[in-house]
């Protein structure tokens, strides 16, 4: 092995060294974590929100994390995509700042970090960003303490998290879901029963659909039923509800009868009832 190849397998050594110290090798208990992941606020046009984050560095090694901010939106085929701040629609990167922007994090400690949210007075509706923390190392390692030391080598591994904020302004959010359509498969032998809502959010701010079904024979007596997973639809965002069921049914006609519901900030929760027929044969 020649020296380049040796200084080069060094180097890949010790980066998994470091992935390891800081990537959050279990066996070890080495772990970087941020908390809160995800925040859902209501918020005051023309004020104020403050949110807290804990950084937690529980490695062996003095880490830096550095806060930033970016949009969030979906393209045409309901992919999460994201953009600078101030490019997206629904943007509310331009109005978080991070005190302090910059910190260091002992080894086995924790630390806490605030965004700022200055929600300006003609917000209405839902606005959203992506809180980025980048935890790098202050003193770069180069090797552990079973690998040689090389002055020559530099390597820089750091871990990035991203979350989500959502913000709905407490007054002017407009709330305006609609069941599309729908279709239903019958179970088969290699396959249960599928359940599809064509959903479209027309509102100004983002709803939580969640809900529950029925499946009622041609007698009006009940054979089955489930529930329907929460799913999140941003303001004009339209993509599928999906559910299903694992039981059998017998040759006839049914009737599945949804229930979606989901809050609205400021008033009751809305509910929508939908009915779609289904024939097994």
């Amino acid at each position: 092995m020649n020296k380049m190849t040796q200084r080069k397998s060094v180097i890949l050594l010790s980066c998994i060294a470091l992935l390891c110290c800081i990537g959050g090798a279990q066996a070890q208990q080495n772990s970087v974590s941020v908390s809160p992941v995800s925040i859902d606020a209501k918020v005051k046009r023309g004020a104020s929100y403050t949110q807290t984050f804990t950084l937690t560095n529980n490695t062996g090694t003095r880490l830096r994390f550095k806060c930033s901010v970016s949009d969030v939106w979906y393209d045409e085929g309901n992919k999460r995509v994201t953009g600078r701040p101030g490019t997206l629609p629904h943007s509310a990167s331009l109005w978080v700042q991070f005190s302090p922007a910059e910190i260091d994090v002992e080894p086995g400690s924790s630390a806490s970090v605030k965004a700022i949210v200055t929600v300006p007075q003609t917000a209405a509706g839902g606005y959203y960003s992506v809180p980025i923390f980048e935890a790098l190392p202050v003193d770069p390692v180069l090797a552990s303490a079973t690998i040689a030391k090389v002055s020559t080598a530099k390597a820089s591994i750091g871990v990035r998290f991203k979350g989500l904020m959502m913000f709905t302004t407490l007054n002017a959010s407009e709330y305006n879901v609609e069941i599309m359509g729908g279709h239903i498969s019958p179970p088969s032998a290699s396959a249960e029963l599928a359940m599809q809502l064509d959903v479209r959010n027309r509102g100004n701010a983002h709803a939580r659909l969640h809900g529950s079904y029925a499946i009622l024979n041609s007698s009006g007596a009940l054979v089955g039923r489930g529930a329907i997973k929460e799913t999140r639809y941003l303001p004009d965002q339209r993509k599928m509800l999906e559910a299903g069921w694992a039981g059998e049914l017998s040759p006839g006609k049914y009737t599945a009868v949804i229930t979606v519901s989901y809050d609205r900030v400021g008033m009751e929760p809305a509910t929508l009832l939908y009915e779609l027929p289904l024939i097994v044969q």
